[in-house]
């Protein structure tokens, strides 16, 4: 059998569902079933940021767009149409909302995990671009287009190597990226340990020793509070006393060039560029458009003027200034109407709490490890998605053999 596999006739479920009555504010915090929304697929992975969850009843009404383990998933309106993923198994049990449609394969020609990387291939994302924009109205891919969209016919097993291959990759960045989460936050749960809780003082002050920790560091801290119930040492002053935030930097996109630094805007990581304008390891916030999220950026970097960064760290380090900044209520300063801004002199007029500064090094000494095993995991992240995405699209048009890039593989495993 050669030539092309439709998938109306190899699919043995393509369809989308609804929003339950009620919509947004029927939603659980958490609940027996996952309601998938098109936040929650991304090319290179589900993700389940974001995610919502429904009752069984709602769920019962959506049945018929019931997910199952291994499913694609694929956007099909608005400005994320087309983007391409598999349900994650601890999402399940779940449904999809209206803007997702699930695609479910014969297994026993077409392999799930092969026709999700054949769709995220450059060439496909163009065709399905393509598609979604020929309508009169919003981009939008509707289930005839689905049903009628081809792929190269391989041997199933040939597609389940594939598919495999680039699962391992996968397999790898997401333990990455989980270990390094996971690394971020031990070093938020020691932050507010210390400088929120004041857990080393409470402990103290009834004769303890500070949980996990040694003798050394125990006795940086004081045993007991002063009036105002800030740990003795400890002074009243203002955010101004810690750092110094500045606008970010002009940098239209027309004069990127790609390159090694990262571009911070508003909403985090925008890309990259040739050249950068502040060292690292640094830490921006949102000035214009975004405000409330804060970034630890461990390369130098550009911050663009939709962003503000720390110019100066007194007495403090970017470690501490990170976690810092990150628990105040920034998003409460929004000074604008109609676009979200922040007005650093208003940051900095904000009272805060003043730890020594040998305790602020003790923190740095614990975190500054943890934060060097994070940054060698992104630094494997970014060669594993190189490779990855350098091996897709030339295994799925057949330039490359398997057992060719298995050896790549092999390499960054």
């Amino acid at each position: 059998m050669k030539g092309k596999l439709r998938l109306g006739d190899h699919c043995t479920k393509i369809g989308s569902g609804a929003t339950p009555r009620g919509g947004k504010s029927s939603y659980l915090p958490h609940g027996p079933f996952s309601l998938i929304r098109s936040q929650n697929v991304l090319n290179d992975r589900f993700s389940k940021e974001g995610l919502a969850y429904i009752n069984e009843e709602q769920a019962r009404r959506l049945d018929s767009v019931e997910v199952c383990r291994g499913d694609v998933l694929l956007n099909i309106t608005g400005d994320s149409v087309a983007r391409v993923c598999q349900v994650a198994d601890d999402a399940l049990p779940a449904r999809v909302n209206q803007h997702v449609a699930i695609i479910r394969p014969d297994s026993a020609t077409i392999d799930p995990r092969y026709l999700r990387y054949f769709m995220v291939t450059p060439s496909f994302q163009d065709f399905l671009m393509s598609m979604a924009s020929s309508g009169a109205t919003r981009n939008a891919l509707t289930k005839g287009m689905i049903e009628d969209f081809e792929i190269p016919y391989r041997p199933i097993e040939e597609q389940r190597e594939i598919g495999t291959l680039l699962g391992a990759l996968d397999d790898k960045i997401e333990l990455n990226l989980r270990m390094s989460a996971t690394l971020e936050e031990m070093a938020r749960t020691l932050y507010r340990s210390w400088f929120v809780n004041f857990d080393p003082v409470h402990a103290r002050a009834v004769g303890q020793s500070p949980a996990h920790m040694d003798a050394t560091t125990a006795g940086l801290f004081p045993d007991s509070f002063d009036p105002v119930g800030l740990p003795k040492g400890w002074r009243e002053g203002e955010v101004g006393d810690l750092i110094t935030l500045q606008r970010g930097f002009d940098l239209p996109k027309k004069d990127r060039l790609d390159g090694p630094y990262p571009v911070m805007a508003a909403g985090g990581h925008h890309g990259t560029h040739n050249e950068f304008k502040v060292k690292g390891p640094g830490v921006t916030t949102g000035r214009s458009g975004v405000i409330g999220q804060v970034y630890l950026v461990t390369h130098d970097f550009w911050p663009l003027n939709t962003s503000l960064w720390i110019k100066e760290f007194k007495g403090c380090s970017p470690y501490f200034a990170y976690f810092f900044l990150g628990a105040l209520d920034l998003s409460a300063l929004n000074s604008g109407s109609a676009v979200p801004s922040l007005n650093r002199n208003n940051v900095h007029n904000l009272p805060a709490d003043i730890p020594p500064a040998n305790i602020i090094s003790a923190f740095d000494g614990v975190v500054l490890p943890m934060f060097s095993r994070q940054h060698q995991l992104d630094s494997e992240v970014g060669v594993i998605v190189a490779l990855r995405d350098a091996l897709l699209p030339r295994l799925m048009s057949g330039q490359l053999r398997i057992r060719e890039a298995e050896k790549q593989v092999e390499e960054v495993l």
